[in-house]
């Protein structure tokens, strides 16, 4: 059985709003109840919020690093992209997403589990007359509406990923710009600086639901070291504004898996 967790983030001054879908083939509660642990946290009493201040929070930094680690070895990430209002959008969107990961990518798992963190959809109701939308060709899946991410520890990673890309979209309008350290264990030294937004795709580009590599006898050099992910991972929501349709694309539509130091 496999376990699809979604979290979003929502950014009116970039007038869209961003869900991330993040899979696991095994629940992700022990791993992420590990991570809290191992960082001074109590699970299922505190949780990881991507909006904290880690400067502040030093808990909640450690917990970022090892929910890093956890999308690395066993996540796959999709992305849904609406705009920020109304509200209810995403929750119409996120369904169309879903559909799209499940009939383009092969799973080992033949079931799955399905949460949606409070506040996606107006009320469960209204969830699952979305769900609806998923066609009975896709694997089967139990969904989870109106779930809270102090219980529902997967949660607490789609929210990172969620947080994370929205950071990246915001930089790709051109609404963002933070230098950070590269950080021990990144390739560079770890104090050079550099944009955020690298750092963030740096960490999670060869996490997303993308179709297979172009063949190596192909290529013309390492630049050609890509993958399609905005026919399998990404879902951009036809009411978009054009410039965030546009940005998505640029940001997420293909991703290049060569060294990048």
């Amino acid at each position: 059985m496999g376990f699809f967790y979604f979290d979003e983030s929502i950014h009116p001054r970039g007038k869209f709003a961003l869900g991330s879908f993040v899979y696991s083939e095994t629940s992700l509660d022990s791993t992420v109840s590990k991570a809290l642990m191992e960082s001074g946290l109590i699970p299922k009493v505190d949780e990881f919020k991507s909006g904290a201040r880690m400067d502040r929070n030093p808990e909640q930094a450690r917990v970022r690093e090892l929910l890093k680690e956890i999308i690395h070895e066993q996540c796959g990430i999709g992305v849904v992209v609406a705009p920020n209002t109304p509200r209810e959008l995403l929750g119409f969107e996120a369904p169309l997403g879903l559909t799209k990961i499940l009939s383009t990518i092969k799973f080992r798992s033949e079931t799955h589990e399905v949460f949606f963190d409070k506040g996606i959809f107006e009320n469960e109701v209204e969830g699952r007359l979305q769900a609806a939308k998923v066609p009975s060709t896709c694997p089967p899946c139990t969904f989870h509406f109106e779930q809270d991410s102090v219980q529902v520890l997967g949660l607490q990673v789609a929210d990172l990923v969620a947080y994370s890309c929205a950071m990246m979209l915001l930089a790709q309008l051109g609404l963002l710009k933070k230098m950070v350290k590269a950080g021990e264990n990144s390739g560079y030294d770890p104090n050079q600086d550099m944009e955020l937004e690298f750092e963030l795709w740096a960490g999670l580009r060869r996490s997303f639901f993308a179709a297979p590599p172009p063949p190596v006898d192909s290529w013309k050099s390492q630049l050609d070291y890509q993958v399609d992910v905005a026919s399998r991972g990404l879902h951009i929501a036809d009411s978009c504004d054009s410039n965030v349709r546009d940005a998505a694309l640029i940001r997420f539509g293909r991703m290049y898996l060569g060294r990048i130091h």
